[in-house]
């Protein structure tokens, strides 16, 4: 993102008013230009200023009543008819049910949401936005291996693909949907994945099921036990080729 672009978007970013993609872009931004970062100092120390220095002057507890009783009241909602009658039965029913789950479908373009993947992707962003993004860092898996599953109940799969074109960085503790999480971090040229491993309800072994939000891709699948999610903003075949070389290591 460019200075012209990011620079309206600061005040809602310090205000953590947008959302995780523009978060990260404005934060990049932010990182690399010292005019944008002069000003968000600036907005910081003014809300500061405000908070601490300005007096507070409370309203009387009358003036709460007088508002409230010049206030017209407000009417009761008008009652409705439902929208089937309890003569309808059997398929015609059934059938209103199934139009009524269709157009539900159709309108909110797609299943239900997803609390997990957003917090996944928010996770991510979160870990590259506040120079968290490890707490061991060393392409050793015999150092990073050890270092996680002496702090979690699981012993995540951890290897170097270096030579495949994912090197291994390091990891650091995480929080992931109630869960302490591991999460292994890699990289693939300028771009970092996030491999989460936690403990979850659920089978043994399932399928990598591949979805996307704000412009990350995610890709979900249990092993050994373990619930394990690689989230990155790469491209989903290259995420693909990497998530398969780590399932090859945990089979």
């Amino acid at each position: 993102m460019n200075h012209d672009r990011a620079r309206p978007l600061l005040a809602a970013w310090a205000d953590r008013e947008c959302g995780p993609l523009t978060r990260f872009r404005v934060g990049r931004h932010v990182a690399s230009c010292p005019l944008c970062t002069a000003e968000v100092e600036a907005m910081q120390v003014m809300r500061t200023a405000i908070r601490t220095s300005l007096p507070v002057h409370r309203a009387p507890p009358a003036l709460a009543a007088r508002i409230g009783a010049a206030l017209p009241r407000e009417a009761p909602p008008p009652i409705r008819r439902a929208w089937f009658e309890p003569r309808l039965a059997g398929g015609t029913l059934a059938g209103c049910l199934a139009g009524v789950a269709l157009t539900l479908l159709v309108t909110h373009g797609g299943p239900a949401r997803d609390p997990m993947l957003a917090e996944l992707v928010d996770e991510h962003v979160r870990s590259l936005m506040t120079g968290h993004l490890m707490d061991v860092e060393t392409s050793d898996r015999h150092t990073v291996k050890p270092w996680l599953s002496a702090r979690l109940d699981l012993s995540p799969v951890v290897r170097d693909h270096a030579a495949d074109g994912f090197p291994l960085a390091g990891g650091r503790l995480d929080y992931v949907d109630g869960h302490e999480a591991a999460a292994i971090v890699y990289r693939r040229d300028r771009h970092v994945i996030n491999l989460f491993a936690f403990r979850a309800p659920g089978p043994a072994e399932s399928a990598p099921v591949r979805t996307a939000r704000d412009g990350f891709n995610v890709v979900r699948w249990r092993m050994g036990g373990i619930a394990y999610a690689a989230v990155s903003d790469v491209e989903l075949a290259q995420l693909m080729t990497f998530v398969d070389l780590v399932r090859a290591d945990g089979g």
